[in-house]
């Protein structure tokens, strides 16, 4: 996830065609075959199904970053995007997660079967763990 998380910042952080090539091709020499499967599963617009939605994603992170919920959809009008809200309300964190893409992937996939008071504990786990690099790809 780390090396993944890295890749994603790379890429945004350049405008410029060989340099985003040059990511890429450095990530898939290194990357996990597994990893790197996902990797281009997620470039290619195959994302799992959400497993949890919006509404509850919105009011999970407000209280996680101890927000009132009207500031965190005030926040979110704003930024305009989910996941870059939830990766800038929430504390900064080193990134104490060290899971692979697939054994992320395939742990949001799993919350499917949970309870959403599960849902909300395990995205809790992430939200607190993950670097905010790593936290708006998540």
């Amino acid at each position: 996830m780390k090396d993944f998380s890295k890749l994603i910042q790379s890429l945004d952080d350049t405008g410029k065609t060989n340099a985003k090539i040059a990511a890429l091709v450095t990530y898939f020499k290194s990357a996990q075959p597994s990893d790197a499967i996902y990797a281009l599963a997620l470039f290619l617009g195959k994302r799992p199904r959400r497993p949890v939605n919006a509404s509850l994603l919105r009011l999970y992170a407000s209280k996680a970053a101890g927000l009132d919920t009207w500031l965190f959809e005030e926040s979110y009008h704003i930024v305009g995007d989910l996941a870059e809200t939830i990766s800038l309300i929430m504390p900064i964190n080193e990134g104490k997660i060290d899971k692979s893409l697939e054994n992320v992937i395939l742990e949001i996939q799993s919350m499917a079967k949970l309870l959403d008071e599960e849902k909300e504990v395990l995205l809790n786990a992430y939200w607190h763990q993950l670097s905010a690099s790593e936290l708006f790809v998540f």
